[in-house]
């Protein structure tokens, strides 16, 4: 009788246990007016916690890492809490965070958080680091004891609960890349309400980047095979964003080696608090100052070299996320990351070089955004110059020689007029540069040589000749004088008969055209081999003149000696009607 009474009660008890899985005990509100004693303050930070042995709903008995954050003057829980006792255990503030591990090929184990826990020669250890103001390092610390290289996966767990809800929204936290990179929990759907976020992805500050994540109905994915990877996704409001479910959570890293001897860390970062964890990205003014500076003086105007430049200041972020500055020279389209990056709550100072576009005559400007390291950016205020040969210079028109120093009245943009030449640098014709230098103080850069010229004078030359002379024997050539200019000249003659081109006066009876060459020099214009008349040389002789043509010629053709002809067959001087007429 006593054995059987042994046995009802072992399933009596068993009958409890399988009820218990099944059915969450009642919850009591996690928000606290003063800290349970179990927990401590990280750092300076906004969070306190704890790591103690506790009864999670499904896993059961675990040690894991239970966080509180500070809002206001109230501590929130971020995992459950069941009133009274659970399985015999004190219901302590949160459950906390279970983690787990697995080395390739053999079973996954569940971490003891406050001693560590070991699988096959690899030791795993769970600390806290601070980060920012509102937000803790998670890390869990493998090192390998084995003498050759294994593979691992780990995972963490939890069982979400903020402050006295338990069925606190989920909601994933996406870059401007759609890309994810952390699970945020809101208190309520409520505006402004307290949040957690759970963040792991990539660029995340103090994060080591996951391979995967669920979240859903808490009664699932806690077993340390499942928490490791292994996810059943046939569950209840399985990735379901902004649902009102008793809601639950896990990530993992899958596949990291780990060599013989050596240790990694594999990390994630909480954080709770009421902050806005997507808008602004950079912080308010007393969390981000910032003055940016170009300095390269000497070589300022020089657009084809690299100008050095520096932005310095102080960055804050409330959960510790590091930033990044970029920058874009002149719209090239192209972002450039300084690699160093700004580390919250300190000073920093960086270096850059801006390469500017020289084929760009408008302005040059430098802009600048603050990349969060999540690929979320916001434009910050720049730098612009004026390029000079955008700006116009007047009262550089051409002038003419004249033999006077020449005076110009200079004006650039909208500055005051300037008078050059007084010296006399501008008498003699020829082409000048008028030079116009960026002034760094003046945001203007760059060089604009303006050129003006002074064109060499006009000459003037007076020819004179006679027209028709009776052929005597002597040279009948023309007069040239030059009026205006020190120009040389050449006079040449053209047989309008024969072509025949000469550089001396004729003399025999012709017809000559006259042609002058003005010479070009140093401050006057040459004139081309223009024709200015013809001279004609012919002989009187009494037979023509004394020949009386009357009507019945009928327009009969005498050469100048008096023959008839019936019509001009050659060049020459012939009498048609009683007149000289040339052919």
């Amino acid at each position: 009788m006593k054995k059987i009474t042994i046995l009802l009660l072992a399933l009596i008890a068993c009958s409890f246990a399988s009820q218990a899985q099944d059915e969450k005990p009642p919850m009591k509100s996690a928000i606290f007016n003063s800290l349970p004693s179990e927990f401590t303050q990280l750092d300076q930070t906004s969070i306190y916690y704890s790591i103690q042995q506790r009864e999670a709903a499904g896993p059961g008995n675990i040690t894991a890492v239970s966080i509180l954050g500070k809002i206001g003057n109230q501590y929130y829980s971020s995992t459950y809490e069941a009133n009274g006792f659970f399985f015999g255990y004190p219901q302590r503030a949160g459950a906390g965070f279970l983690s787990a591990f697995q080395v390739e090929g053999y079973d996954a184990v569940q971490v003891n958080a406050a001693t560590g826990t070991e699988s096959h020669g690899v030791t795993c250890t769970t600390s806290l680091a601070p980060q920012g103001d509102v937000a803790a390092r998670i890390i869990y610390t493998f090192t390998n004891n084995n003498d050759e290289a294994v593979k691992i996966n780990a995972g963490v767990w939890g069982d979400i609960m903020i402050g006295d809800n338990d069925e606190a929204p989920l909601e994933r936290l996406k870059n401007s890349l759609e890309a994810v990179y952390g699970i945020k929990m809101k208190y309520s759907t409520a505006q402004g309400a307290p949040l957690l976020c759970a963040l792991f992805g990539e660029g995340v500050t103090g994060a080591t980047p996951i391979d995967d994540y669920w979240f859903g109905y808490y009664r699932n994915n806690y077993n340390p095979s499942q928490i490791v990877g292994n996810y059943n996704t046939n569950i209840n409001n399985y990735m379901q964003e902004n649902g009102n479910y008793d809601c639950g959570l896990g990530f993992c890293w899958k596949n990291r080696v780990i060599e013989a001897g050596e240790t990694i860390e594999l990390s994630w970062v909480i954080s709770v608090g009421e902050i806005d964890i997507e808008e602004p990205i950079v912080p308010g003014e007393d969390r981000f100052e910032y003055e940016v500076e170009a300095f390269d003086f000497d070589g300022w105007n020089d657009l084809n070299v690299a100008h050095p430049a520096h932005i310095w200041g102080y960055y804050e972020h409330p959960y510790g996320q590091e930033g990044y500055i970029e920058y874009q020279v002149d719209d090239e389209n192209t972002w450039h990351r300084i690699p160093t990056a700004l580390v919250s709550g300190e000073n920093f100072d960086l270096p850059f070089d801006m390469m500017f576009n020289s084929e760009r005559d408008t302005d040059h400007v430098l802009a600048l955004r603050f990349n969060d390291g999540l690929d979320n950016t916001v434009d910050l205020d720049g730098l612009r110059w004026i390029d000079v040969r955008s700006i116009p210079v007047t009262g550089l028109e051409e002038r003419v020689y004249n033999g006077e120093a020449q005076t110009y009245e200079v004006t650039v943009g909208d500055n005051e007029p300037i008078i050059i030449g007084e010296d006399g640098a501008y008498i003699n014709p020829g082409v000048y540069n008028f030079t116009v230098e960026g002034v760094f103080a003046e945001n203007t850069i760059g060089v604009n040589v303006v050129e003006f010229e002074i064109v060499k004078g006009q000459p003037v030359i007076d020819v004179d000749f006679p027209e028709s002379v009776e052929y005597d024997g002597q040279a009948h050539g023309a007069t040239v004088e030059v009026i205006v200019g020190d120009n040389d000249y050449i006079v040449t003659y053209v047989n309008v008969e024969t072509g025949e081109v000469m550089t001396e006066a004729p003399v025999e009876i012709g017809v000559y055209e006259v042609f002058v060459e003005v010479l070009d020099s140093e401050l006057y214009n040459g004139i081309e081999n223009q024709s200015y008349g013809e001279i004609t040389i012919f002989r009187k002789h009494t037979a023509v003149e004394e020949l009386t043509i009357d009507s019945e010629d009928n327009g009969a053709w005498y050469t100048i000696d008096g023959i008839r002809v019936n019509a001009p067959t050659q060049r020459g001087i012939y009498i048609h009607n009683g007149k000289k007429v040339v052919k």
